[in-house]
């Protein structure tokens, strides 16, 4: 039987926190492919995500900074900084979200000083993914797909089955963008590891066969290990 593969964190709020959000947060779903915000847009509202997963990402240049998956808090910077969006929000999968007005964001840090330091936490984590990618720019390509993919397996949107761990709705122009490599190079990479088993690829979707392997390439695991 397929299952959706575990989220790798706990839900940023509880069931009591959004049911003391709803008089004034709204729950508002969205297709896949919708665009929940854009770059340079002038808005301080957050959004929750319920289910589903969304991508952070730019236009120009391309790049995918981020996959979120249920239980993230999005867009928070907005409200903490004034500054206009960093970055476009676009749905990877139909969404359940709440959006939270950046004042009763404000006052939610105030008064809870739980969720105050669990979004502490996850900001400093992207901090250092951030850090993480800019160090990338030394490494292979080969190396740089692995730990791309990885960073979409952590997100929890991959469907394990019977052949391995399904990821839909990524083309090679969007790992090309999370690896912040040329389309060209992501296909020789993935021919590569097609040829070695660890991957298999069809329209939009790949299947993770083997992620050991991966976790080699990305420097997660020992060599010894395969």
């Amino acid at each position: 039987m397929e299952h959706r593969n575990q989220v790798l964190w706990h839900p940023l709020l509880s069931d009591e926190d959004q049911d003391a959000l709803k008089p004034e947060a709204h729950a508002v779903s969205y297709p896949k492919g919708a665009i929940l915000t854009r770059a340079g847009e002038h808005s301080d509202y957050v959004v929750y995500l319920r289910t589903g997963h969304v991508k952070s990402c730019a236009q120009d240049p391309r790049a995918i900074f981020g996959i979120h998956g249920p239980g993230s808090m999005i867009g928070e910077l907005a409200p903490l900084t004034g500054e206009p969006r960093s970055a476009d929000l676009v749905a990877l999968t139909p969404i359940d979200v709440l959006h939270i007005p950046g004042d009763v964001f404000l006052k939610l840090l105030q008064s809870n000083p739980q969720v105050h330091l669990a979004l502490t936490r996850r900001l400093a984590r992207r901090v250092r993914e951030l850090g993480e990618v800019q160090e990338e720019s030394f490494l292979t390509s080969e190396r740089r797909l692995a730990r791309a993919i990885l960073r979409i397996v952590d997100s929890g949107i991959g469907v394990e089955g019977k052949n391995g761990l399904t990821i839909a709705g990524f083309s090679q122009s969007d790992l090309a963008d999370l690896a912040r490599i040329s389309r060209e190079s992501v296909s020789a990479v993935l021919k590569e590891f097609k040829v070695r088993g660890s991957v298999s690829t069809g329209r939009e979707r790949f299947i993770i066969h083997d992620k050991t392997a991966i976790e080699v390439l990305a420097m997660r695991r020992d060599r010894s290990l395969i």
